[in-house]
């Protein structure tokens, strides 16, 4: 017979409620996944769960099959009752599944030498918009993302939810802007980072070879050492009165420049 937690005081519980408060800053190699896009996508880039919480009267309509797959995949399975269950889970209205699962950074050094198009985020402020970033990094093609200087956390459940899961397949690096300046121009990567005041537009800059573009600070843009270490500043036409776009849009319309230069040949 199953034992079904009961008690908001249980230890499990508690923990599992201070780790989500924190959005993760518990642990550096830990994140909590529980919305079924999300948690599909980690099965299928095969994340390492490490403990997962179910609600069977939540799940009672969810797919048998991913429900399936999530315990065959868990370390520790623990069941909660509706009421304890919702007090844990971030979302509103949950899936009915919560599953904490190891998940880590990579450092600079792990960038595969094959690899030629990279997105640097650097002081990203807004979990929604680190997690558009990645999901727009995905769409291009994109696998390996350096967040530098960082705001916002990459493990936030809104970051988590924006990328829609693409979070799980990619390779999230963390660094200082100064360490990642040196790294890209020492393996030979063109730096293409996006600014109000660029030289030059984003589409007159060559991203047809080893490319880093980088995008900024939704409130302060770039840094000096950014600026200083960009082989090319760009720009993207405004014709109205705001003199910046959203970062993520401004990425999405620069990264699929890159895409448009690179035609197939794109990693």
């Amino acid at each position: 017979m199953k034992e079904v937690i009961t008690s908001a005081q249980n230890p499990k519980v508690k923990e599992l409620v201070k780790f989500r408060s924190r959005n993760g800053r518990t642990s550096e190699n830990t994140i909590l996944i529980e919305d079924a896009r999300e948690i599909e996508r980690a099965v299928q880039a095969g994340v390492k769960f490490l403990e997962t919480f179910i609600c069977e009267e939540i799940l009672s309509h969810a797919d048998n099959e991913t429900v399936s797959q999530v315990l065959g995949l868990s370390g520790k399975v623990y069941f909660l009752s509706k009421t304890v269950f919702e007090k844990a889970a971030y979302k509103k209205e949950p899936f009915g599944i919560i599953v904490k699962a190891e998940f880590k950074p990579f450092p600079l050094g792990s960038i595969d030498r094959n690899t030629s198009l990279i997105l640097v985020a650097e002081r990203i402020e807004k979990p929604g918009n680190l997690g558009a970033l990645i999901r727009t990094a995905d769409g291009a093609g994109i696998n390996t993302i350096i967040l530098c200087d960082k705001i916002t956390d990459y493990r936030n459940p809104n970051t988590i939810r924006a990328s829609t899961g693409t979070i799980f397949s990619k390779k999230i690096i963390e660094a200082t802007s100064a360490e990642a300046v040196n790294f890209l121009k020492n393996n030979g990567f063109h730096i293409v980072s996006a600014d109000p005041y660029g030289d030059k537009m984003y589409y007159e800059a060559d991203m047809s070879k080893k490319t880093a573009v980088v995008v900024g600070s939704e409130a302060f843009g770039l840094s000096d050492v950014m600026k200083e270490g960009a082989d090319i500043l760009v720009s993207i036409p405004m014709k109205g009165i705001a003199d910046s776009l959203n970062v993520n849009q401004a990425a999405t319309i620069i990264l699929y420049e890159a895409v448009r230069q690179r035609g197939a040949k794109n990693k």
